[in-house]
């Protein structure tokens, strides 16, 4: 089954199929809930991009992958593994296999971009000084940025080349999932435009799976087979683009017929 044909939540494909499948899933802070009953797979090798009001949990969600945070119910299974009944090994092993871009980047602002995209490396392998830099360097260029950049502070750089240094650490890994939160905020439209595109590039030379956080319409429209809508605490709506213009209500209703809406998808 292609990304294109799957529309509904739930597609109980084998694990084979699915990078990520989430069943049950609910996250609550005291008596405020954001998720309840979140049921969603997610293909192997597509790029998924998640969208949703305000207060609807989107980060929250991701961080519940990839064990930041731990759900308050519910299963969260990354390439067949369950992230959080993992031992201490196993998890360590998962944790390398995915690759996560935060807002901002969330580059350590006292390291060079070089020294920032060593750190997965230096964390999970025991590759050689010489070969890791090697591959640093490997990794920086293939995020758009020139070497010359490598040894510069995030402060250095423009808000542009930051979201492509933390992309560099991101797939320092060769990760098999790439996780991106708001890849494209604040950057001008050129920039944010270029940006897709090397995610679509990198998507496709690495094989990557992506889940993607994002309030760009141009984003969903050029980089992302399918999008799932976070709605009343769970997925509201899931499927290629057009397929959800066609069918939208409420609050996706608003978002894609507004004048920004119908200024990028036409």
């Amino acid at each position: 089954m292609s990304p294109a044909d799957a529309i509904t939540p739930i597609l109980d494909l084998p694990d084979a199929a699915v990078a990520i499948r989430l069943r049950g899933i609910a996250n609550r802070f005291g008596p405020v809930v954001i998720h309840e009953h979140l049921d969603l797979d997610i293909l192997r090798g597509e790029t998924i991009g998640i969208v949703g009001g305000s207060g609807t949990g989107k980060s929250v969600l991701m961080r519940s992958i990839i064990g930041l945070r731990p759900p308050s119910e519910g299963e969260v299974r990354v390439l067949g593994h369950d992230v959080w009944s993992s031992d201490p090994a196993e998890r360590k092993a998962l944790d390398s296999r995915w690759g996560v871009m935060f807002q901002d980047g969330a580059l350590f602002s006292n390291l060079t971009v070089r020294e920032n995209v060593l750190i997965p490396l230096r964390e999970h392998t025991n590759l050689p000084p010489g070969l890791s830099l090697e591959i640093a360097d490997l990794k920086i260029q293939m995020a758009g940025l020139p070497l010359s950049s490598a040894g510069k502070l995030p402060a250095e750089l423009s808000g542009g080349m930051r979201k492509r240094a933390a992309l560099a650490r991101a797939i320092a890994l060769d990760p098999d999932i790439l996780f991106l939160d708001e890849p494209t905020a604040g950057l001008d439209p050129i920039t944010a435009g270029r940006f897709d595109a090397l995610v679509n590039e990198l998507k496709e030379t690495l094989g990557l799976t992506i889940f993607l956080i994002t309030h760009d319409l141009d984003t969903l429209r050029d980089a992302c087979d399918r999008v799932a809508a976070l709605a009343d605490g769970k997925v509201a709506a899931i499927g290629p683009l057009d397929h959800l213009r066609e069918h939208a209500t409420g609050w996706l209703a608003d978002y894609f017929g507004g004048p920004r809406g119908r200024a990028a998808l036409g």
